[in-house]
């Protein structure tokens, strides 16, 4: 049976991967604010403590990752791929970055260099395939970091304190 061309089975295989990463990102939630070492021998090691929305983080990744292989499918190309791989990598971030914003309040540097870092891989993979493409992502990237570092200088002159993270 197939959905949007793609077989069941492998939104089924999706879906597993999505509530696996997902229960991976429920405990590195938990870490980033204590700033301890992330590592899957750590989190294997820790398994058995009980962490506070696990399920919601587990079940909301894999539909996430089930929604993005509907709407883009799998194609025959890695390149054509690219869109799907992207989001792939960085829901799993962006829901983690989500999650510890709402307790905490803060967003770690690491999760958001990860972030950054991913970016410019991305960056250079639509390069190899579209160099047009490439010089878009990279203009928005500078256009984002230059608005968010003018807030944050800007802020800082104001209110005479960090008006924006860096922590």
């Amino acid at each position: 049976m197939y959905i949007n061309n793609v077989s069941i089975i492998f939104y089924l295989i999706v879906g597993l991967i999505g509530l696996a990463i997902g229960k991976y990102i429920a405990w590195t939630n938990i870490m980033y604010p204590k700033e301890e070492k992330l590592s899957f021998n750590e989190f294997w090691k820790s398994r058995k403590e009980v962490y506070e929305m696990q399920y919601i983080t587990m079940f909301a990744i894999s539909i996430l990752y089930i929604v993005v292989l509907y709407t883009f499918g799998i194609k025959d190309d890695f390149f054509k791929n690219l869109d799907l791989i992207k989001f792939l990598v960085l829901i799993p971030m962006l829901v983690s970055a989500f999650i510890v914003d709402l307790k905490h309040r803060i967003i770690p540097n690491r999760l958001n260099m990860t972030i950054f870092e991913t970016g410019i891989l991305f960056v250079f993979l639509y390069g190899i395939n579209n160099i047009a493409v490439a010089k878009d992502m990279l203009l928005g990237l500078v256009t984002g970091v230059g608005i968010f570092l003018g807030i944050t200088l800007l802020g800082g002159l104001i209110a005479g304190k960090e008006a924006m993270g860096l922590r």
